[in-house]
């Protein structure tokens, strides 16, 4: 069978992101003749499109899968959301596949499934989570998809139909995606590290907004040590990628999994820079940590701690406080680690003093860590989005935020009462500060300059 696996285009990413879970799914699709297409390769053309109604039409395929991967807005009032153009994939396809079978699936449409389901007409089927096992069965059985879970198809006066649960999918000896299907070179050429590697899934976490859980449960379900690194050193030596992420939620849960990753790459002598997002509970980074992070190519720890005062942090649901948060700063100028950092602006139980609090800690991080505390941060300050089947959704539905019967597709946002004001001022003066700073090193030719 002709499998087409399509990465729509995502009008919102500042950069290509490899289409790592298309990779994935080819993986399990080595009995059929399977192509990747990622639109977004495209994304500086005049018409990024009309590359995608090209490669339908020479590769006639018999299915394609799409991956309807973002749906995210990068600030409210500065973005509309990302549905249109991932729609327009859709449509571009089916004009061009007329009989074709489109499946969707994707971390966006399993969040908005039954949604994108009614104003996607064009789709045949989607798939709910990790389709890794459950996309060749379906393939085999194309005439009942209803019999495969985790399906959405279509019923009377084509309805959104759900086949129910899929169970968990065996991440653990199934890790590796598939490499010889598209160029890396793009994405490695990319100012921001975007081929990604897991060494785990799932999150042990419980944070109010996050929909991970949803998508990927609490169990974490990891891949041994030695195959990570196989993995990492085949994309250095044979695809010539110099600089890898961690997409795990969280890298350094549990932690001897992550020493034992780092002490891997070490012993094998791997060069290669990385980052991934890290918790930052002092005990989930201890110095032994910190110390194998820096030997085994380590350069930037990201953090989402997503606010410092302890007050907002118990809202939020984190499992750490703010004694931990100056301890990644120390930790991070210690070691001579970069260090980033993930704010919500006016979250639950926000107030004057708390917002303070915040912006007093990204003030003493940076005169802490100087040239390693990223100015990127800046950028990462703003309102929580609402996402479905979050229990912050829940939590602004009890309140009147929202309306119970609002689709979120167009971004919603906690962001209520008079401090919306000061997140919009703090907002403007953050993205100067950064596009000042930019500026700056532009002027002196160095990217790494501080100011």
């Amino acid at each position: 069978m002709r499998i087409l696996l399509v990465q729509a285009f995502t009008a919102l990413d500042l950069e290509l992101v490899f289409p790592i879970g298309l990779s994935y799914l080819a993986e399990q699709l080595r009995d059929h003749d399977v192509e990747i297409f990622d639109v977004n390769l495209h994304r500086d053309e005049a018409d990024p499109y009309a590359f995608l109604g090209a490669k339908v039409r020479e590769f006639a395929p018999d299915v394609v899968g799409i991956s309807l991967r973002n749906i995210k807005v990068a600030t409210p009032g500065l973005h509309s959301d990302d549905f249109e153009p991932q729609q327009k994939s859709v449509r571009i396809i089916r004009d061009n596949a007329p009989h074709a079978k489109i499946i969707a699936g994707g971390t966006a449409f399993s969040l908005y499934s039954e949604i994108f389901m009614k104003k996607l007409p064009e789709l045949d089927m989607g798939m709910w989570g990790e389709g890794e096992e459950r996309f060749p069965r379906l393939l085999a059985q194309l005439d009942k998809p209803s019999s495969v879970k985790g399906m959405w198809t279509r019923g009377a006066d084509n309805e959104p139909v759900y086949s129910g649960q899929p169970g968990t999918y065996n991440f653990r000896d199934n890790g590796h995606y598939r490499k010889d299907l598209i160029d890396f070179q793009p994405y490695a050429k990319s100012s921001f590290v975007s081929v990604g590697v897991q060494s785990k899934r799932g999150c042990a976490l419980h944070c109010i907004h996050c929909s991970d859980t949803y998508l990927l449960g609490n169990a974490v379900r990891r891949r041994t040590p030695k195959d990570v690194v196989d993995e990492m050193q085949f994309l250095v030596e044979e695809r010539h990628v110099p600089q890898l992420f961690f997409c795990d939620q969280i890298f350094n849960i549990p932690v001897q999994h992550s020493i034992d990753i780092c002490k891997e790459i070490v012993d094998r002598g791997l060069e290669v820079r990385w980052s991934a997002w890290f918790n930052e509970r002092e005990n989930t980074l201890p110095d032994e940590l910190l110390v194998w992070l820096k030997r085994a190519g380590c350069g930037l720890l990201s953090f989402s701690p997503d606010h410092v005062d302890d007050r907002m942090l118990k809202n939020l649901d984190k499992n750490f406080r703010y004694k931990d948060l100056v301890y990644t700063y120390q930790a991070a100028k210690k070691h001579g680690l970069d260090v980033e950092y993930s704010f919500f602006l006016n979250a639950p139980g926000e107030d004057w003093r708390s917002l303070y609090n915040l912006l007093e800690f990204v003030a003493k991080a940076k005169l802490h860590c100087g040239g390693n505390f990223r100015m990127f941060t800046l950028l990462m300050m703003q309102p929580i989005r609402i996402y479905p089947h979050s229990r912050l959704h829940k939590l602004a539905i009890e309140t009147g935020l929202i309306d119970k019967d609002a689709d979120l597709i167009e971004g919603q946002f906690w962001n209520p009462g008079g401090l919306s004001y000061a997140v919009a001022g703090i907002q403007a003066g953050a993205q100067a500060a950064y596009k000042a700073r930019k500026h700056y090193q532009n002027l002196i030719g160095n990217p790494t300059a501080t100011v």
